[in-house]
């Protein structure tokens, strides 16, 4: 392993931020990888998806499984795609997502609490809900601690990817816990329509990514507008979009994009963080400025892109929409920090735990 690709994957945003300038947009990692971000490379990239094979994730694929849609192609791929689209489309679930909200809202305590913590724990019930038709707080409070013990934090991150690499990191009593509850719920919910033969890579992977970064975007956007004198009495429907679109370019909740390759050989990782982050696309990218232009083609995709775009991506700008303006709505907001280094859950980026919210009641 060389330098680059060892700072690439022990130090990931310094690495990232290292190679912001280069005018090109590409870095190789090694012979045959590289990772991209200019804007028509990855117009050109996602435009040809469909004929890239999608590597699975050496972090996260022993987590989820080798079967998870995550890393299926071809017409396996596009068939879980045909069942899941549709079934995540966020206007099925609003009257859900707004009762939960309210519960939550109404849970805060007095004093101080993690904002992190808080919307990961309200998003992994929103997704446990649509997947199992159910809540089982005992259930997704194993899931979190399973989870946690992996990518709680870098270290735990990067010794659950390089110790024993390629074994399996499930656990059987968890698994045998998820199974149960997504073949016995009732009513049926999305866990019913999965195929059974893929049940459980299926269900772990919907909570991960159907929670993780839903509740990283919506704990950055209340980041900002806490940080942001005036903007939360400012906050009308087109500012609260145009702002969740600014903090989902500054502060992607995911840095990379998944891996493709090709025909050949060749992997390229398209990198979420820094196409977000060009200075020749974006005006003092590092300023958040709710009233940016709209970017080129190939240079905001906080979701992905290309046939691998995120099928949940309108649930989860509606859960964002939903807790960020029920929050407001009911409380004054108030940080711990004005400021905050990032904390990487594998390639997800969040705030750290210890920006703590106070939320005090609106009279």
């Amino acid at each position: 392993m060389n330098r680059t690709e060892l700072g690439f994957r022990l130090r990931l945003i310094p690495f990232l931020d290292s190679v912001e300038s280069l005018e090109d947009g590409m870095v190789r990692l090694r012979d045959r990888r590289w990772l991209v971000w200019h804007p028509d490379v990855m117009s050109a990239l996602f435009r040809n998806d469909r004929d890239l094979r999608h590597p699975p994730s050496r972090t996260l694929s022993p987590l989820l499984g080798n079967r998870s849609v995550l890393w299926l192609d071809g017409a396996e791929h596009t068939a879980y795609r045909r069942t899941l689209t549709p079934a995540l489309r966020g206007n099925r679930y609003q009257a859900l997502i707004e009762e939960m909200v309210e519960r939550s809202i109404a849970a805060l305590p007095s004093g101080p609490t993690s904002l992190p913590e808080w919307t990961r724990k309200l998003a992994l019930r929103i997704i446990g809900r649509i997947v199992f038709g159910v809540d089982d707080d005992e259930l997704l409070a194993a899931f979190t601690r399973w989870l946690d013990r992996r990518l709680g934090s870098r270290v735990r991150t990067l010794a659950h990817r390089c110790l024993t690499p390629g074994s399996t990191r499930s656990d059987p009593h968890l698994d045998a816990m998820l199974l149960h509850r997504a073949r016995t719920a009732e009513p049926p919910a999305l866990a019913a329509f999965l195929p059974p033969g893929d049940l459980r890579d299926q269900v772990v992977s919907l909570l991960f990514a159907g929670h993780e970064t839903t509740a990283s975007a919506t704990a950055w956007t209340l980041y900002w507008i806490s940080r942001t004198p005036g903007l939360a009495e400012r906050l009308d429907d087109d500012l609260l979009e145009a702002t969740i679109r600014e903090s989902l370019r500054l502060s992607p909740p995911a840095t990379l994009a998944g891996n493709r390759m090709s025909a050949d050989g060749m992997v390229i990782t398209p990198s979420i963080y820094l196409a977000h982050r060009r200075a020749a696309t974006y005006e003092n990218p590092h300023v958040f400025d709710p009233a940016r232009r709209p970017p080129p083609p190939g240079a905001f995709f906080p979701f992905g892109g290309g046939v691998r775009h995120c099928p949940g991506r309108d649930l989860a700008l509606l859960e964002i929409r939903l807790i960020v303006t029920a929050l407001l709505r009911h409380k004054h907001i108030k940080l711990s920090s004005p400021t905050c280094t990032p904390q990487l859950r594998g390639a997800a980026m969040a705030p750290p735990p210890s920006l703590a919210m106070v939320a005090t009641c609106r009279r």
